[in-house]
């Protein structure tokens, strides 16, 4: 068998960085500083640990009605009662 002809050139076969037709698209993140320190994810940590079943419920229907997961609003109440403590001493 015989390899088929290309109909024109793939654009995309050329590196982006040294190809001049591709100069128009920037470089995000140069820019607006988005490899900085505060872009990075905060680094997280499975913890297990026993709560009364009522807080669990309520915090399961918190999450339920704005749509978002049970660990990330107990996490947001951790931080604000953590947050609230220190502004307290």
């Amino acid at each position: 068998m015989t390899k088929k002809q290309s109909m024109g050139h793939n654009p995309l076969a050329y590196s982006l960085k040294s190809h001049a037709s591709f100069d128009f698209i920037r470089d995000i993140q140069e820019e607006d500083g988005s490899d900085s320190e505060e872009a990075k994810p905060v680094e997280k940590k499975v913890a297990s640990y026993y709560l009364e079943k009522p807080i669990v419920d309520e915090i399961r229907e918190i999450a339920e009605t704005e749509d978002r997961s049970f660990s990330s609003v107990a996490n947001e109440f951790l931080k604000s009662a953590l947050k609230s403590k220190d502004e307290i001493e």
